[in-house]
């Protein structure tokens, strides 16, 4: 299922949006499609929850604050993984079934591509991309996002699962190829954290 015509203009007017809103490169150029105020409430079910939404925006900011003073290091870690796709299927939403079946560590790898997606689709201008592309692929990156912790919060339990992508969270801010977390580390973690 697409998204709706209300979530994507919900995208636009809820306060859990303002900072990738507030981070799109473009749209301090340019004006936002549309404008306006509604409550978080009206925010789409496929997100949520909010403060991961909160959280991944912060990062992506402290994230591009990092680049600009480390330009050296300011490469896409994941390369083509992460690059944004405008093709119409590309587009549509992530679904779920996969995600069970994966590792720990391949869903914190998917987690970590999917938030540098989202940062990579923020430089790219929503009026060259088209209003409703730009939003759906926002839209679908932060959905994957929520899915992602829904798995591991089924495994984990939500404070375990939230901690976890805390962390990706914060290596993703100051990422260098040859420093990163390995998927080695990552599972050692996951392991010592394990009841």
């Amino acid at each position: 299922m697409r998204y709706t015509i209300d979530e994507l203009m919900d995208f636009w007017l809820t306060p859990w949006s303002k900072t990738l809103r507030d981070l799109s490169v473009q749209l301090t150029f340019m004006d936002p499609p549309i404008s306006g105020r509604r409550p978080d409430k009206a925010a789409p079910r496929r997100v949520r929850p909010l403060c991961l939404q909160r959280w991944v925006g912060q990062a992506i900011a402290a994230r591009l604050a990092w680049m600009q003073a480390h330009p050296a290091h300011a490469a896409p870690r994941f390369g083509d993984a992460s690059d944004p796709r405008w093709e119409e299927e590309a587009l549509d939403p992530p679904q779920r079934r996969g995600l069970r079946a994966r590792g720990d560590a391949a869903l914190l790898e998917q987690f970590g591509v999917t938030v540098e997606r989202l940062l990579r689709i923020l430089y790219e201008p929503p009026k060259l991309v088209g209003d409703v592309e730009w939003t759906e692929a926002a839209l679908r990156a932060s959905q994957e996002i929520a899915q992602i912790y829904a798995e591991l919060k089924r495994r984990y339990k939500a404070m375990r699962a939230r901690a976890f992508l805390r962390e990706e969270l914060r290596c993703f801010v100051e990422w260098r190829r040859e420093s990163a977390v390995s998927v080695g580390t990552r599972q050692q973690v996951i392991e010592s954290r394990a009841p």
